[in-house]
């Protein structure tokens, strides 16, 4: 039975390599392992849609997750993709679970409730921002870790970092010590939130990698001390890219001043026949009838209109044939809207069309993702242990590579994956 500690470090680039050089924990793993420099992500490039694929080794219009949230024009707070259910194909941990292997699972997206995993601290939130998350978080964790979430809670700020991080490593050690899981899959998301509120390369965001770092090392001590480190193999993976923003679109204003979208006193959306989901860098278009040629048709003359007026920094746009066949992405929209560099898209459906940044919300800050995965930097993926060939360097890769490898590495078969192992890195 081999031991597998996989890190996620919400938006860690290859771009990053200077700063990793002052992160002690996290350098060494690459100084004594193999990398592969460029992996790219999927599209959108968001954290959820990418995380699912590195459970399952699939792209979005195969593992079903094509966003961070669900389209619900209805509802002002769209509900995460949050529960495993909702993943559409077998995961690595479906794989590897049934060979005997514990896994602990902190943070990371799409796995609520999912019954194969031993110690599940999945992450969720209310939302409301006063509102109180254990009710839902009840709903998904798995027997036990509820009696964390109650010890470390005072940890909680909503969705907040770096307090999010700090409940989840306080969490996993506590597993550690009591259960010793052979398979530790965390995410780290403060890096990314610092990206966004100021800047991808911003003295904040450097700070952020740091903290990861020294959580990052506090696990790493523990489990020296336990003596489990020397034979545990270390994954640490990004898995978006980011790019600044000047500019906020809001598209749904212009739909709105042509009567696709109708609004009740209170601002809120009373009825509509098309919308605008923001995924950040790009956005999904969503049609109330897709079978409505006439409406399909005045959408899509409005979609062209806006690309050919630069103003509004909509760079191309998408049908749901080239989004399927190109970039492997499918779900409950027509279109999708990529964006200029510098303009993000937002969903307000009121005032001026563009507006200035926003960091009240991640799609609408300084900088931020859901892009192109070919532009801007590029997730990076190192391993290091026992079972690691070390000093491999790999120029690029492909995020649907990651579960295939580590099953791999673990004695386990994921024939659905559409990614290769990388067994080149691996000690035959």
């Amino acid at each position: 039975m081999r031991r597998l500690f996989i890190l996620s470090v919400d938006s860690l680039f290859y771009d990053d390599m200077d700063w990793l050089r002052e992160c002690p924990y996290l350098y060494e793993i690459l100084q004594r392992g193999s990398q592969v420099k460029r992996v790219r992500s999927v599209y959108p490039a968001m954290t959820y849609a990418a995380h699912a694929t590195m459970l399952t080794g699939c792209y979005p219009d195969v593992h079903g997750i094509y966003h961070n949230e669900k389209v619900q024009v209805d509802n002002p707070h769209p509900q995460w993709h949050w529960r495993r259910e909702e993943l559409k194909v077998p995961t690595l941990i479906d794989a590897a679970a049934p060979l005997g292997y514990r896994f602990c699972v902190v943070n990371w997206p799409v796995t609520g409730a999912d019954p194969n995993i031993a110690y599940n601290i999945p992450e969720i939130w209310s939302d409301d921002p006063a509102g109180d998350s254990r009710p839902r978080f009840l709903t998904v964790c798995s027997p036990g870790m509820e009696k964390l979430y109650d010890k470390y809670r005072y940890l909680l700020r909503w969705k907040y970092q770096p307090e999010l991080d700090e409940f989840g490593v306080q969490c996993l050690q506590e597993v550690i010590e009591a259960h010793r899981p052979e398979v530790v899959m965390l995410h780290l998301s403060y890096l990314d939130h610092a990206r966004h509120g100021h800047g991808g390369f911003s003295p904040e965001a450097k700070a952020a990698l740091l903290s990861c770092d020294e959580r990052f090392g506090r696990i790493v001590r523990q489990l020296k001390r336990l003596g489990l480190y020397e034979e545990t193999d270390f994954a640490v993976v990004g898995d978006h890219g980011h790019l600044p923003v000047k500019q906020v679109f809001h598209p749904n204003v212009i739909l709105r001043e042509r009567g696709l979208i109708e609004l009740a006193e209170d601002g809120s959306v009373k009825s509509w026949k098309a919308y605008c989901h923001s995924a950040g860098l790009s956005c999904h278009v969503v049609l109330h009838d897709p079978a409505d040629e006439k409406v399909r048709s005045q959408v899509l003359e409005i979609l062209n209109e806006l690309a050919a007026d630069e103003k509004y920094g909509c760079e191309q746009i998408l049908d749901k044939k080239t989004l399927r066949e190109k970039w492997h992405l499918d779900g409950p929209f027509e279109y999708a809207v990529e964006g200029r560099p510098g303009t993000s898209f937002g969903n307000k459906c009121e005032g001026e069309p563009i507006q200035p940044t926003d960091n009240s919300d991640y799609k609408l800050s300084v900088s931020a993702h859901g892009h192109l995965p070919v532009k801007g930097p590029q997730p990076t993926f190192y391993m290091a242990g026992p079972h690691i060939c070390p000093g491999l360097v790999l120029e690029e890769g492909h995020l649907i590579d990651e579960a295939p490898t580590w099953a791999a590495l673990l004695g386990a078969a994921m024939p659905q994956a559409q990614g290769r192992a990388l067994t080149e890195l691996i000690r035959q």
